[in-house]
């Protein structure tokens, strides 16, 4: 019995000792870990810098902004129009005839990034794509009365917190929602969430609001990436002709 007591104390007294440097371990691996994570950037007012060059994870979104969101339903003259627009592969979308996308297919295009200028009463867009860019007020203004429809409509912002919430109407009807040919009417509101969840990273719900085309709102979540130690050059675009052989 006194050899039996001796031998489980000493077993004890290992697997104490090897539990403790595990955990001890464990915390120095999770320490390293958070140590890596690098702090968002903030600007001097105390709010995320979202300043830098972004582009789309992929054209998932660009292809079909409702995917992956609930289920979208349309009111029929939209319905119609959308089926239109996909059989016909989405053919004379606005790109193709070297006219901005709209909001929000404009950012959507993996391989045309965009560039986020961030100031104290407004936050700039500037894209890649054909030299468009955005203004996104954020000193408070309201929305004008007799803003006339244009292609990437009128913009104002605010912080929610660590989010950066713009909303846009205005939008030309001459503009698609995405390349498959979402359609919307003169009565589109979007609203953008920007959050930058990491340094290297940034989610943007994108929330559609057009009772006109839709029988009620729906959101989806688009993740972007940051491009580090870039910056935007030169693009034009140019449409064919029928000289052209095209």
């Amino acid at each position: 019995m006194p050899h039996t007591s001796w031998a489980t104390s000493v077993v004890r007294t290992r697997l104490a000792q090897w539990m403790g440097g595990g955990i001890s371990i464990a915390l120095l691996v999770c320490g390293v870990a958070g140590a890596q994570q690098p702090r968002l950037p903030r600007t001097a007012d105390g709010h995320p810098d979202l300043s830098g060059v972004w582009r789309s994870t992929s054209n998932r979104y660009l292809t079909d902004l409702a995917a992956g969101s609930a289920r979208v339903t349309f009111q029929p003259l939209a319905r119609a129009l959308y089926n239109q627009r996909r059989g016909a592969n989405g053919k004379g979308r606005p790109s193709e005839r070297c006219l901005p996308r709209g909001v929000p297919a404009m950012m959507l295009a993996r391989d045309e990034p965009w560039k986020i200028v961030q100031t104290p009463g407004a936050v700039f867009i500037l894209f890649h794509e054909s030299l468009h860019y955005r203004q996104i007020f954020t000193d408070g203004r309201p929305f004008p009365g007799d803003a006339p429809p244009t292609w990437l409509g009128y913009s104002i912002g605010r912080w929610d917190g660590d989010t950066l919430v713009a909303e846009t109407i205005g939008l030309t009807e001459e503009t698609w929602l995405d390349d498959g040919g979402h359609p919307h009417s003169d009565a589109l509101r979007v609203t953008e969430r920007f959050r930058r969840s990491t340094a290297a990273t940034m989610n943007v719900d994108i929330t559609i609001d057009d009772p006109k085309a839709y029988t009620s709102r729906w959101t989806v979540t688009v993740r972007f990436e940051s491009v580090p130690n870039a910056d935007l050059g030169e693009h034009l675009c140019a449409v064919a002709s029928a000289a052209d052989g095209k």
